[in-house]
């Protein structure tokens, strides 16, 4: 048991997500690990939470994180080797958070996204994580486009983080048309546990409670957002949307 895990008693079992599909360990590649030391520190952590699996999404973004499937799998496949020489079993996956940019419907327009399955009962989709700019709402037009050319590629997209963007906590119209447009969502642990502010916190319930959240995760960049997730299994919050059945974390199973 890790020191800070010993104080707590959890009203949630985290171990029943299985999958966190959302983390940046892959080292070196952006503003997530730096070394195999410090992704093997987290992938432990979670490990000790009861997770089996992790997808790694390190950021694409052309002019900040111009990362590609060349740039990210030796670093990629070099933690996966670490992991198994290791007391961790843990499953890992290759995704990305894509920023939704220009650049990023050049990668649609090429069919060049790394994407991760998911099947629930008798569907299967295979889901492309995306994220919007903090301060400003991308193009409704824009968002539209995503959608209609991913979607004719069989993929589902799905919003990181869907309350930690500030413009929206006053207009929500880009997440319903998310939400109808047949998208998922996700919310970050440290935004439950209130590291970003009450209203980011608020936003996060809301969410959940509409029934728009298929995803609990890490956006693990180091190991204060793995203690977020041990602090979020004391959240009433979560317990209910554990009980609702919105969770979609079952259906990350094998290839």
């Amino acid at each position: 048991m890790w020191p800070w895990q010993r104080s707590r008693r959890a009203k949630v079992d985290l171990s029943n997500l299985v999958w966190d599909l959302h983390s940046h360990l892959v080292p070196g590649v952006d503003d997530g690990a730096q070394t195999i030391d410090d992704a093997l520190d987290m992938v432990g952590a979670m490990a000790q939470l009861g997770y089996r699996g992790m997808v790694l999404t390190p950021h694409v973004m052309a002019d900040l994180y111009p990362n590609t499937q060349a740039t990210l799998l030796p670093a990629f496949e070099a933690l996966k080797e670490a992991v198994a020489h290791s007391e961790w079993d843990m499953d890992l996956r290759l995704a990305a958070e894509y920023h939704l940019d220009q650049g990023f419907m050049e990668l649609v327009d090429r069919d060049e996204l790394l994407s991760f399955p998911c099947g629930m009962g008798n569907t299967s989709a295979k889901l492309v994580l995306m994220e919007f700019g903090f301060h400003q709402a991308p193009p409704e037009g824009m968002v539209k486009e995503a959608f209609f050319h991913l979607q004719t590629l069989g993929y589902t997209p799905v919003l990181a983080h869907c309350e930690r963007y500030p413009y929206l906590h006053e207009d929500e119209s880009l997440l319903e048309l998310w939400h109808q447009r047949g998208g998922w969502m996700s919310v970050n642990a440290a935004s439950l546990s209130g590291a970003y502010g009450p209203e980011t916190q608020d936003m996060a319930e809301r969410c959940m409670g509409r029934g728009w959240v298929s995803f609990l995760c890490s956006d693990a960049h180091g190991m204060r957002h793995v203690r977020a997730l041990d602090a979020v299994r004391s959240s009433e919050a979560v317990a209910r949307w554990m009980r609702s059945g919105d969770p979609k974390h079952l259906g990350l199973g094998p290839h």
